[in-house]
């Protein structure tokens, strides 16, 4: 199936997604008549399976409108890091708690300011969260981080695009570094750069996906002119970071 027929099809789920999602809530409200708790059970196990191929056809809505960079109407401003990045830690931090895992922010200093779309920066950090806390086991710790940084674009341009530092001597802050660091299993060097191809998932990986996620986050952040990477080793975690420039 090509990709317009795949884009097609996504349309195609998404009223009958919403009305199924609805039922479903209904009837475990009990608001139609008593429900007992396995039924209950089992209508959760609906909604979860539907909230999936929801994601599932925003995603290949998402990547459709991508690929097709010319149909994309960015509209940048210049966005509050702190707050926006503050917004979706916290919008996460029950599914943390739930899995015991140490849950933490560190924002950056003053107020850096960097020029993109709130909502898709925040679809990019919780996809980076989600997957920190989706892959980590019990007891674990992830913390997202903002930091300030001196980003070296000509060097970027030969080639050596994460060459970035701290202020030091007469450098200037132009950039925003957002890390996503866990203590999770880690992911093999070797799959450094595949895991942000579409439909990509790691080899043995036990939790359920479109792999998807990565490669729409990657795709989002260049449509800005920001970069987005991992660095990881196995059995010592993965750091995950984005790199905008400053705006404002």
């Amino acid at each position: 199936m090509g990709v317009l027929p795949l884009v097609s099809a996504a349309h195609e789920f998404k009223t009958p997604l919403v009305v199924m999602l609805g039922y479903a809530e209904l009837l475990r409200s009990a608001r139609l008549g008593t429900v007992n708790d396995r039924q209950r059970e089992v209508l959760g196990e609906i909604q979860q399976s539907a909230d999936r191929l929801q994601r599932l056809t925003e995603d290949l809505l998402l990547l459709y409108e991508l690929r097709a960079a010319s149909n994309i109407a960015l509209k940048p401003q210049a966005v509050a890091v702190n707050y926006h990045v503050g917004e979706i830690f916290y919008s996460w931090a029950q599914a943390a708690k739930r899995k015991l895992i140490t849950y933490q922010f560190f924002p950056a200093a003053g107020d850096p300011r960097a020029g993109v779309e709130p909502l898709k920066l925040e679809h990019v950090i919780s996809n980076l969260i989600e997957n920190a806390l989706k892959y980590s086991p019990e007891g674990a710790h992830v913390a997202v981080s903002v930091n300030p940084c001196f980003w070296e674009r000509r060097r970027a341009e030969n080639g050596f695009l994460f060459n970035f530092d701290r202020k030091t001597d007469n450098k200037i802050e132009n950039a925003v570094r957002i890390d996503v660091t866990d203590t999770g299993p880690g992911i093999p060097p070797e799959h450094h750069e595949d895991i942000f191809l579409d439909f990509v998932q790691l080899p043995g990986a036990s939790s359920r996906g479109t792999g998807l996620g990565l490669a729409i986050a990657r795709r989002l952040t260049e449509a800005f002119g920001g970069a987005l990477w991992v660095e990881s080793e196995i059995r010592k975690g993965s750091r995950f970071s984005l790199l905008l420039a400053q705006s404002g």
